[in-house]
């Protein structure tokens, strides 16, 4: 029974699928108070970066430990956030449930604005758990990042939005649902991320990492 020993290839991805589970409880849990989103969210994007470039790193410990490091940057990243979430999902709701007669260009534009800001989503919390800044010039990277390598972005954006379909066809896993796209996106928002370092003359590995 070699292939079932902690040291198999099967055994290290049966610890990895566990080690996955449990942060991803771990992730629907902080996120229950909605001002800890931010925090866990750049939590999940630093384990999820770890075991993509390192298959380590991907604990509920190191996922712990993460949240605690980013507690006061990924909140903050996430109150700017907060904001036009707000504002856009009150237009959505008044549009689209409630069905208040607006205008069609209204419409286009809560839609795009849905998007811009799902678009500087994506990068800005793996943004928060990578580098160090402050977290307004983070949220602004972010949006400069989603319009500077749509075709990254849309990717990430479908990724998202199928959780979200997903989710609503089958609740039942939606604590699963993202981290899952944390960890499938964990190699395209790597390599937007090198791309804009050597443009900028930076090494390829962070040095202003969070722990």
């Amino acid at each position: 029974m070699k292939f079932l020993s902690p040291d198999s290839p099967l055994g290290r991805w049966m610890a990895f699928f566990l080690d996955a589970l449990l942060i991803s409880i771990a992730w629907c849990i902080l996120c229950i108070p909605v001002v800890t989103v931010g925090a866990a969210t750049a939590a999940l994007h630093k384990v999820a970066h770890n075991w993509m470039r390192n298959r380590a790193e991907c604990t509920l410990k190191d996922f712990w430990e993460a949240f605690r490091g980013n507690l006061k940057g990924g909140t903050l990243v996430w109150l700017i956030m907060l904001l036009p979430l707000a504002l856009i999902l009150f237009s959505a709701y008044a549009i689209w449930i409630a069905l208040v007669p607006v205008p069609v260009a209204i419409k286009w534009v809560t839609l795009i604005a849905g998007l811009i800001w799902l678009s500087t989503a994506v990068y800005a919390f793996p943004l928060q758990a990578l580098f160090d800044n402050r977290p307004l010039r983070t949220v602004t990277n972010a949006l400069r990042i989603s319009a500077s390598y749509l075709v990254h972005t849309l990717v990430l954006d479908v990724l998202i939005l199928l959780a979200v379909f997903v989710t609503l066809l089958i609740p039942f896993g939606a604590a699963f649902y993202i981290p899952l796209c944390a960890f499938l996106g964990a190699r395209p928002v790597w390599s937007v991320f090198r791309k804009v370092m050597r443009m900028s003359g930076v090494s390829a590995t962070p040095e202003g990492e969070n722990t």
